[in-house]
């Protein structure tokens, strides 16, 4: 047993005396997710210095200040302009001529009062000097009366006059008219009452629409097509008719188009070369 003693007691003189390792390997730190739970990491000094990128909000990209949301920019297009409508003045009255219009008609028997300008409510409607005539002479009332410019009236009173008294006298001297029914005067219009068009002749006072004449004796004289009627209120009508193109520009006998069937169109239109138009 003692040489044990000198052995272990060797052993510790020579330990005692030996030199400790210059360099001591320093254990490599475990990862973050190996960490026990509450125990914070510790940084290394290049980690400290380096900030950590943060995560981008998830909330959506505002607008650039320069552009505009498309649904803004939608709201800002305009439509193109369209060009303002082409304003048709009402025809004004040569103040001669129109005292001249009316001591004809007072010369002629016809009954009328004047009236104060008709502003139509649509571009191209109206009458400057409008006239409502009651009765167009020889004792033949319009029913009912009806506004009109001065020259419409005398063209009709100039009709009763040379044409309806003396061909009812010839074909009908038993009966004499006393009235013409008025269908239409001034109305604020297209033609044919079209939704699109050309504005009609009856919304500037120049038109007259007739349905029928009364007479003192017998049943009135309804305008239809009489284009094949051989008795004699179909020749009396298709004198009157035709020969009222000498007095108006424009006459439309019943039957001559889909929107003339039931009555008679007459207007003092002017045209280019005194053109007249006479169906």
């Amino acid at each position: 047993m003692p040489h044990r003693f000198v052995i272990l007691a060797a052993s510790l003189l020579l330990i005692s005396a030996s030199k400790p390792p210059e360099t001591v390997p320093v254990p490599q730190q475990k990862p973050a997710q190996e960490q026990s739970e509450g125990t914070k990491p510790v940084e290394t000094p290049a980690e400290a210095e380096t900030p950590k990128p943060q995560p981008k909000p998830e909330d959506k990209e505002a607008p650039s200040p320069a552009t505009e949301p498309e649904s803004k920019a939608e709201d800002k297009k305009t439509e193109p302009e369209e060009k303002p409508e082409a304003v048709i003045p009402v025809e004004q009255e040569n103040p001669e001529e129109l005292q001249a219009c009316l001591a004809e008609l007072k010369t002629l028997g016809a009954e009328f009062k004047t009236l104060d300008a008709i502003k139509g409510e649509e571009n191209g409607c109206g009458i400057a000097s409008p006239i409502e005539l009651s009765s167009i002479g020889q004792g033949i009332k319009l029913d009912p009366p009806g506004p009109m410019r001065c020259e419409t009236a005398l063209a009709l009173s100039r009709w009763a006059k040379d044409m309806l008294v003396p061909a009812a006298k010839l074909s009908m001297p038993e009966r004499k008219i006393t009235a013409i029914a008025n269908a239409s005067t001034y109305v604020c219009r297209n033609r044919n009452s079209a939704e699109n068009g050309k504005i009609s002749e009856h919304a500037k006072g120049n038109a007259v629409d007739v349905s029928s004449i009364a007479f003192d004796k017998g049943e009135p004289l309804i305008m239809k097509p009489r284009g094949e009627d051989g008795t004699v209120e179909g020749a009396f009508q298709r004198t009157i008719t035709t020969a009222a193109c000498l007095f108006f520009k424009t006459v439309l006998s019943p039957g001559s188009d889909a929107t003339h069937q039931d009555h008679l169109h007459l207007d003092v239109l002017e045209r280019k070369g005194d053109y007249l138009y006479c169906r």
